[in-house]
C-alpha cells in the first residue's frame, strides 16, 4: 500500500467514526440508516482498495 493508499484508507476510516459517533450522539440531521449507509460505502471504498493493492 502507498503512502497515498494509507492516507485515503485512514481518511475514510477516520469519517465512517464521525458517522458512527454523529448517530450514537442523536445528531438529527442524519438518521441511523442514513448514517449506516455511510459506513458502509466508506467501509466497501476501503476494502476495495485493500483488494486492488494485492
Amino acid at each position: 500500500m502507498s503512502p497515498t493508499d494509507e492516507t485515503l484508507t485512514e481518511h475514510h476510516l477516520r469519517e465512517a467514526l464521525r458517522h458512527l459517533e454523529c448517530a450514537r450522539n442523536g445528531d438529527l440531521r442524519k438518521t441511523n440508516d442514513v448514517a449506516i449507509a455511510q459506513v458502509t460505502d466508506t467501509v466497501a471504498a476501503v476494502l476495495s482498495e485493500y483488494e486492488h493493492d494485492e
